[in-house]
């Protein structure tokens, strides 16, 4: 059992960091360069992106690493106590609590209202404006989330050893 959460926390850690980089990379200069566009471009580019992450090499690693986090969340419990179990617990809420919510309740509702509009039109104009402020923010919080997961599963796996030494 201890190799099979081993394996589990080894790729939870992945995941995490696959998505803190993703997040990172829209918070640090995608956003800040579909800003220097023209609002009608920055739409288009915005939607092009949007329809693009829909593809299954994105959504398997977000929606595996939540079920591995729930499942690491378990472990933890059960486990209270053993090496690495309050580090297992805290980097799979961590995920769970912060980077999988924020996305699924803030930043896909925003993406499926920009989705929804016409690039070419003053309600598009305005809705990117509202757009680019409120979904930056959400992605910050799910960027750190999504870090401080990956950095608590990784003290997790130093905590418990190789179970395969």
């Amino acid at each position: 059992m201890a190799q099979l959460i081993f394996v589990g926390t080894v790729l939870a850690a992945l995941g995490t960091a696959l998505l803190a980089g993703n997040f990172f990379a829209f918070s640090t200069f995608l956003m800040k360069a579909l800003r220097g566009l023209s609002a009608e471009r920055g739409i288009v580019a915005m939607q092009a992106i949007i329809a693009a992450i829909k593809k299954p090499g994105f959504l398997v690693v977000f929606f595996g690493t939540a079920v591995l986090c729930a499942v690491l969340a378990g472990s933890a419990l059960l486990h209270w106590g053993a090496p690495g179990s309050c580090y297992l617990l805290a980097g799979a809420l961590l995920f769970l609590l912060g980077a999988f919510p924020v996305t699924m309740l803030r930043n896909v509702p925003l993406n499926t209202q920009l989705t929804a509009v016409a690039p070419d039109t003053k309600q598009g104009r305005d809705l990117w404006k509202r757009f680019q402020a409120s979904w930056g923010m959400w992605n910050h919080i799910r960027t750190v989330t999504a870090l401080l997961a990956c950095a608590s599963l990784i003290l997790a796996l130093a905590e418990m050893g190789n179970p395969f030494a």
